[in-house]
């Protein structure tokens, strides 16, 4: 008993099968597009219509009137002023995570410090709300993260 081709058996349209096989392998034999011929496009329609230099300041003018764009760089002012912000020796043991939906994170080097700043969130709170740099930022509370002591390990000796 000789048996019929699967698309025959399976009642299969050829053409379908072929197409299903060989799509995943027919960006390979696309012709490449011409690069000379967009720079030869390009190079006639310098300095036409729609094609003129915008002036450098409006375009950051643009940019900068962005309300995420403000946020960000109040932020940016922040990681620059923080040290005028909560002083030397808090500065060098901690630094400004990020600012989630009005919580501040405030990644800390030790435990002690995770401790002392929890403390004097309030207080850094405070210097937050009247600092220049941050008027634009909606702070609302501080989360300090870090610091966590090693956990225990038992080691073979």
């Amino acid at each position: 008993m000789t048996r019929k081709p699967i698309p025959e058996e399976f009642r299969l349209n050829t053409d379908a099968l072929a197409a299903r096989l060989f799509e995943p392998y027919a960006h390979q034999f696309v012709q490449k597009r011409s690069f000379d011929e967009e720079n030869r496009k390009a190079a006639e329609s310098f300095g036409q219509k729609g094609r003129d230099w915008t002036d450098f300041g409006s375009v950051l003018a643009s940019l900068t009137q962005n309300p995420l764009w403000k946020t960000r760089m109040a932020l940016a002012r922040l990681y620059d002023d923080w040290t005028s912000i909560v002083g030397d020796s808090i500065a060098r043991n901690s630094r400004v995570g990020r600012l989630r939906g009005g919580e501040l994170s405030i990644i800390v080097n030790s435990p002690a410090w995770a401790n002392t700043i929890s403390f004097m969130s309030e207080a850094i709170l405070e210097k937050l709300h009247t600092h220049p740099a941050t008027k634009d930022l909606d702070i609302r509370s501080i989360k300090v993260i870090g610091g966590q002591n090693e956990p225990y390990k038992r080691r073979r000796y």
